[in-house]
């Protein structure tokens, strides 16, 4: 199979959580990075707190998802074939209800 050819302006986007959430649709800004840093919720910081780093666990790499050629960030070491059916469905069902 081949993945469908989209304009550059139509790109889209996810991001699989390793905490199990579901895929969230990224913001078309952050498509273009192929490592990305999402740490999921951000901690609320008080004044003078220091700053602390994403760790390497928070670092998703950018897959595409095929047939459907859109982007899919996953944790490292994975793959976005190897992502569950559930998932991949779901993400299926949003580009298509959608187009």
């Amino acid at each position: 199979m081949t993945r469908r050819k989209r304009p550059w302006g139509q790109q889209r986007g996810w991001i699989v959580p390793t905490d199990g959430s579901p895929a969230q649709e990224l913001p078309r800004h952050m498509l273009g990075h192929k490592l990305i840093s999402w740490p999921g919720t951000m901690p609320e910081k008080q004044p003078a707190e220091p700053v602390t780093y994403p760790a390497s666990k928070d670092h998703y790499h950018r897959s595409v998802l095929n047939p459907e050629g859109v982007y899919v960030y996953v944790p490292e070491g994975r793959d976005a074939e190897s992502l569950p059916e559930s998932i991949k469905n779901e993400i299926r069902r949003q580009v298509k209800g959608e187009s």
